[in-house]
């Protein structure tokens, strides 16, 4: 693991090298090769690293409990690395430093109040979506005690139906629909870990004969404008095309394709959620429009950005 001189650790300083001196030396390098967060990035990984072994197998019985707190825990205490779990841990920081995301590195990703497995040819789930699921979640417990019918479009991972299955009570009918065959192994494991109802299809015509049948359609569906590369290495290198751009130049024929498809699907009285790029408000609201959807607003993610709209399909 490369120091603040950019140098590595011989083997015999591999031996007994504190926990503490690890998380400084990997920080540092992941704050030179321009990580975002280097610190919390370093403690995450060190946390993987001693909840697991070196084939990958979880340690102990807990391995849940190993948490950046954990790890500042043993930092503090004066906890060191054997020279094998050095090695380990170099190999860890040297490949986030790559820009390899760091859910694809520890094979799970945090999501609202739940962890899904993820990896390559997945899309990794951000944090802003995590907002959708809170407006579909408070538009669900306003509905009359009863079995809730819950339907994720373009579902990727399965994370937004799986954090909403967790939340809404046992008889809840969720289901997740992708259809990309790199994502699909991803959604399977997700969505049968938290008993959400997988559909591997297309979101476009999946669940035909169904029309009217959910109280609630939730998407993220592929939305950038064509062209238009993220800037992160992450994203642009490793997060799936086809899970990104949204089929034109403005980016709008996927999400204008999956509202349609949520119009169809949503019982009247329904919800309906859909993520989209900031610069799409103005387009997304008119095609909610032209779908009949009413009460329809825009809800801005914690910078300010117009990032999802909603909308309820009207009773009569």
């Amino acid at each position: 693991m490369a120091d603040t001189t950019g140098t590595s650790l011989t083997p015999t300083q591999r031996e007994g090298v504190s926990l503490a001196q690890a998380l400084r030396q990997g920080a540092a390098t992941l704050r030179q090769a321009g990580v975002p967060s280097p610190v919390a990035d370093a403690e995450l990984l060190a946390a993987h690293l001693l909840g697991t072994d070196a084939e990958g197998n979880q340690r102990g019985t807990a391995r849940e409990g190993y948490t950046r707190g954990a790890v500042q825990q043993r930092a503090l205490l004066g906890d060191a690395l054997t020279a094998q779990d050095t090695q380990r841990y170099e190999s860890l920081i040297a490949r986030r430093a790559r820009r390899i995301p760091l859910q694809h590195i520890t094979g799970v990703a945090a999501f609202h109040r739940i962890q899904v497995r993820v990896g390559p040819g997945v899309f990794v789930p951000r944090p802003e979506t995590e907002l959708l699921v809170e407006e579909a979640l408070n538009a669900l417990r306003a509905y009359p005690q009863r079995r809730l019918r819950v339907v994720d479009l373009c579902a990727g991972s399965g994370a937004i139906a799986a954090a909403i299955k967790n939340a809404l009570p046992n008889d809840a009918l969720v289901t997740a629909v992708e259809l990309s065959e790199h994502a699909e192994p991803w959604a399977r494991i997700n969505c049968e870990t938290y008993g959400v109802n997988f559909v591997h299809g297309d979101a476009l015509s999946a669940l035909e004969g169904l029309g009217g049948y959910f109280d609630a359609v939730v998407s993220n569906p592929p939305y950038i404008p064509q062209g238009r590369v993220p800037a992160e290495p992450e994203a642009a290198q490793h997060d799936p095309d086809m899970a990104l751009y949204g089929g034109s130049a403005d980016g709008m024929r996927i999400p204008a394709a999956v509202a349609a498809r949520a119009a169809y699907l949503v019982k009247p009285g329904g919800f309906f959620i859909m993520e989209h790029d900031e610069t799409q408000q103005e387009a997304v609201a008119e095609v909610f429009n032209e779908l009949g959807f009413v009460r329809v607003r825009c809800v801005h993610d914690l910078t300010g950005r117009p990032r999802h709209t909603c909308g309820y399909r009207p009773t009569v």
